[in-house]
């Protein structure tokens, strides 16, 4: 399937690429994760995974987590605007069965691709030149 595949380059693989986005993001809420939306620093959409032992004990729980995530967005990310993107879960996670889990992800990413502009964006948007803004 053409466009399905997560490169090196569609992810967050610094400390210092997660703390732009906790910094500058705004937060999409779902019943089972949270996603860290700012504006993206490539020309594509990327994402990392903030999924730690509080919420998830096992490592085999928190692997099928971000492997769900990862193919989720996968398949969105053709569509999604240049963004970065943090992915936690919530408490609830634990609660979830698979398809409720990836229902909330499929719709988590579907709010990113209608928002289309995080909020954050307005601070770095300038008017085109030329053009007169009224007060």
């Amino acid at each position: 399937m053409p466009g399905s595949r997560f490169p090196r380059r569609a992810r967050l693989l610094l400390p210092r690429e997660f703390d732009a986005v906790f910094k500058s993001g705004r937060r999409e809420r779902g019943r089972f994760f949270v996603c860290v939306v700012a504006i993206g620093t490539t020309d594509g959409a990327r994402i990392g995974f903030a999924v730690g032992k509080k919420h998830l004990p096992a490592a085999h729980d928190r692997n099928l987590v971000k492997r769900m995530a990862r193919e989720s967005f996968r398949v969105r990310r053709g569509l999604m605007p240049a963004v970065d993107l943090v992915l936690s879960p919530r408490s609830e996670v634990v609660r979830g069965d698979r398809k409720s889990l990836r229902m909330d992800l499929d719709a988590l990413f579907d709010r990113v691709i209608a928002a289309s502009t995080p909020v954050s964006a307005s601070v770095r948007v300038s008017a085109e030149p030329g053009s007169e803004e009224s007060p």
